[in-house]
């Protein structure tokens, strides 16, 4: 998964709270986006519906992101240009989104230590919707 590998280099080199807001905001796009992909032809409901909430949970996190202040008003990054999506197993795809929620949920945490105010509330609410994706894929795998 090159794009999600992506976004947890970028979220491990995040140095600040902008850039680490950006990156965050950007990995939630990320997941969206493979998600996205994968769920158009998913071969089991049950698969399907774990990816939606888990879409769901991603776009809150993004969501809980932008009304972040020191969020850059642009992405630092150049934002993949669409065109292929990426393939995948489903169970890969679980795989990095797993890992790649439960980075988000950690930094995002170590993030709301370092900012204040509403950037402070954005972190922890993102934080949350990170580790409600990661237990909805964690619990899948069980």
């Amino acid at each position: 998964m090159t794009r999600l590998n992506t976004a947890e280099n970028r979220l491990h080199q995040a140095r600040n709270v902008p850039s680490a807001l950006d990156a965050a905001c950007d990995a939630f796009e990320d997941i969206l986006a493979v998600i996205g992909s994968y769920e158009e032809t998913a071969t089991s409901t049950e698969t399907a519906i774990v990816f939606l909430l888990v879409a769901t949970q991603a776009a809150n996190g993004r969501d809980a992101l932008l009304f972040a202040p020191s969020l850059p008003r642009r992405s630092l990054h150049p934002r993949p240009a669409l065109g292929q999506p990426e393939r995948g197993s489903a169970s890969d795809i679980r795989a990095a989104v797993t890992g790649l929620s439960r980075l988000l949920a950690s930094r995002l945490a170590c993030i709301a230590t370092a900012a204040a105010g509403a950037d402070q509330t954005a972190c922890y609410d993102a934080a949350r919707c990170a580790r409600k994706v990661y237990d909805l894929l964690a619990e899948e795998d069980t």
